[in-house]
C-alpha cells in the first residue's frame, strides 16, 4: 500500500521509501519489559529478538540498504539500566550488519545512551532531512514545518479503537497520514508490540502527546491505515468519520 512517497511493508508497523532506499521505524522502546517488571507487572524478555526478526523480514521484503529509527530506541527515560544498554548495543550491532547506513533520531526516552551509540560510530540526531522530507521524533514542536514537503514523526503511538458488531472493542495500531497547508504528515505507530498507544479516534486533539499534531494539523481530517502483524493492513477514511 502506498502512503505518499512511502510504501507499507507487509503487515509491519514501518514504511519504506524506494527512491531513498530507506526503511523507517519508530518507538522500539528496548527494555520496556524490565521497566514493566520493576513496576509490578512481570513481562518475560522477548521484545528485542522479535524486533530483530521483524526488521529482518522488512529487509528481506524491501532489499533496503538503509534504516532510520525515528526516536525512542530505548524505554526508560529517567535512567538507563545495564540490561537496557546491552540491548541497545546488540540492536545497533545487528543493524550495522544488516544495513549500509543506520540513522538514529533522538526521542524523549533516548537518555543516557549517547556514549553507547557513539562507541558504535553513530550519533543520536535531533532530526534528519532528505529530499524535502523531515524525520524527527515528534515530542518537540517544529518551527520550520512549512519548509518541508513531508514530515515523518513517531512519539504518539497512534492506534484506533474499533468496535465489532457485538460490541467488542479492540485497539489496533495505525499509521496516520494527511496534509495541511501544503505539508504532509505521516505518524508512525510504535514498532514495539507491547507499548501502549493513543486511541486517536477517541482522544481530544488538545490531549495528544505530540505538539506537532496538537498545533499544526486537524487530526480529524487525517486518514489512517490500521496495521496488525496478525491480521494485515486496513485502509480507513478520515478519523472524524470512524
Amino acid at each position: 500500500m502506498k502512503i505518499s512517497e512511502f510504501q507499507t511493508v507487509d503487515s509491519l508497523p514501518c514504511l519504506y521509501h524506494p527512491e531513498l532506499d530507506l526503511l523507517v521505524i519508530s518507538d522500539i522502546h528496548l527494555g520496556l519489559e524490565g521497566s514493566m517488571t520493576s513496576k509490578g507487572s512481570y513481562i518475560p524478555k522477548f521484545q528485542l529478538e522479535d524486533v530483530l526478526e521483524d526488521i529482518g523480514k522488512a529487509k528481506e521484503e524491501t532489499g533496503a540498504t538503509r534504516i532510520l529509527v525515528n526516536g525512542d530506541l530505548k524505554n526508560e527515560f529517567k535512567k538507563s539500566y545495564y540490561s537496557e544498554k546491552q540491548e541497545v548495543k546488540k540492536f545497533v550491532s545487528r543493524m550495522q550488519k544488516l544495513f549500509d547506513e543506520v540513522i538514529l533520531i533522538k526521542g524523549n526516552h533516548d537518555t543516557f545512551i549517547d556514549e553507547t551509540v557513539e562507541r558504535k560510530g553513530l550519533e543520536l540526531q535531533e532530526r534528519h532531512e532528505e529530499n524535502g522530507i523531515l524525520f524527527t521524533h515528534g515530542h518537540k514542536d517544529i518551527e520550520d514545518l512549512e519548509s518541508f514537503e513531508i514530515v515523518i514523526i513517531g512519539h504518539e503511538h497512534p492506534a484506533l479503537s474499533l468496535k465489532d458488531e457485538i460490541g467488542v472493542v479492540e485497539k489496533v495500531d495505525c499509521i496516520l497520514h494527511g496534509e495541511e497547508d501544503g505539508t504532509e504528515v505521516i505518524v508512525l505507530p510504535a514498532f514495539s508490540s507491547i507499548s501502549n498507544g493513543t486511541r486517536i479516534n477517541e482522544t481530544p486533539q488538545r490531549e495528544l502527546l505530540s505538539p506537532v499534531l496538537r498545533k499544526h494539523f486537524d487530526v480529524g481530517e487525517l486518514k489512517a491505515v490500521a496495521v496488525s502483524r496478525e491480521a494485515g493492513l486496513f485502509d480507513f477514511p478520515e478519523i472524524r468519520k470512524i
